[in-house]
């Protein structure tokens, strides 16, 4: 299906400016116009009925969609959404796509039809290239938050691969040698990302990359649990681990605890993400938090931007993680391993 997308690729403009035409809703240039509707004419696009939905005025409101608002992490993101959109004098609308794909395009598709001025959106971990090609198709102002994509459209996303690879290099320098990484679905951006900083920590030092100390798929505690165990189960067990996230970090520390390993004596332990909970295990765990509540606020400002000049340059925005030393890591066990 062609999308607007299409039409602003072929007149070689943005899509608010294929959007501007079509509905008037603001003076274009007479070359530009003649630009947009050749382009219409050879891709043969038709308008769908979210086209039809978009707005002619403000509402004042902003829609998020968080991937699973259970998570910790759409929770901190909203902390920085809603006051930097108060302070703007716009109104939060909040959906949840449970991650899952086809409730995202949904809610998505509410928002439009309730007609809010923009859209900043936590893909899911299944979100496909069409799923994101139809969020950016709409017409509205959206900034993306988490996952990197790879079309034209304004983003806020983590430092990923320099930050894992500093902490997995500390570990190395320790004198760990077997070091597992436990990670998400393996073509979601963060989890490419953070496992590339592994293997460039590995990399960095001369020392080989071990690919069987990699597990991905882990997308709930349970699976991570698996992981872990089935990794201490091989003939000769990593002495370190890192987790990609929260949700991981909880099922391969409960796998840690059922093999009655104790950390960091027995076995180290890191994490991307912190948890209010990581205090209650007895061992501070040490992590690279991330700066949550500053993409949400970066989110909004990149937003705000867009809604001021609709044809403004897009943006991709990296935050660094922040880096809290704790008591998880120390050295191998056994130093002549």
């Amino acid at each position: 299906m062609v999308t607007l997308t299409d039409v602003a690729a072929a007149a070689g403009v943005s899509i608010a400016t294929v959007s501007h035409v079509m509905n008037q809703t603001r003076p274009v240039a007479v070359e530009t116009v003649a630009r947009v509707n050749k382009a219409i004419r050879e891709t043969g696009y038709h308008r769908n009925p979210h086209a039809r939905a978009l707005r002619t005025a403000t509402t004042e409101s902003v829609g998020f969609v968080a991937s699973d608002i259970a998570n910790p992490f759409s929770t901190a993101l909203m902390g920085g959404i809603a006051p930097a959109l108060r302070k703007a004098r716009y109104t939060l609308l909040v959906a949840n796509a449970d991650e899952n794909p086809e409730l995202e395009r949904d809610v998505v598709d509410a928002l439009a039809r309730q007609r809010v001025d923009g859209l900043i959106v936590a893909l899911t971990t299944e979100a496909s290239q069409d799923d994101v090609e139809h969020i950016a198709s709409l017409g509205i102002p959206v900034v993306l938050v988490d996952r990197a994509v790879s079309i034209s459209v304004d983003q806020v996303l983590v430092e990923n691969t320099e930050a894992v690879a500093a902490v997995i290099g500390e570990m190395l320098d320790l004198g760990h040698r077997r070091v597992a990484i436990v990670a998400g679905k393996e073509h979601h951006s963060t989890t490419v990302e953070r496992v590339e900083g592994w293997r460039q920590a590995h990399q960095r030092r001369g020392l080989a990359v071990d690919e069987g100390l990699v597990v991905l798929g882990s997308v709930d505690p349970p699976a991570a649990a698996v992981a872990t165990t089935a990794l201490l189960g091989v003939a000769d067990p990593p002495t370190a681990f890192f987790s990609t996230s929260n949700v991981i970090s909880l099922g391969m520390l409960r796998a840690l605890r059922a093999a009655r390993l104790s950390v960091p004596e027995q076995v180290s332990f890191a994490a991307f993400d912190d948890v209010e909970w990581a205090d209650l295990l007895g061992t501070p765990i040490t992590c690279l938090a991330q700066p949550t509540s500053d993409l949400g606020a970066t989110a909004v400002e990149l937003l705000l931007r867009r809604l001021a000049d609709p044809d403004v340059e897009h943006r991709t925005v990296r935050l660094p993680p922040e880096l809290h030393v704790r008591e998880s890591v120390g050295g191998p066990p056994d130093a002549s391993r």
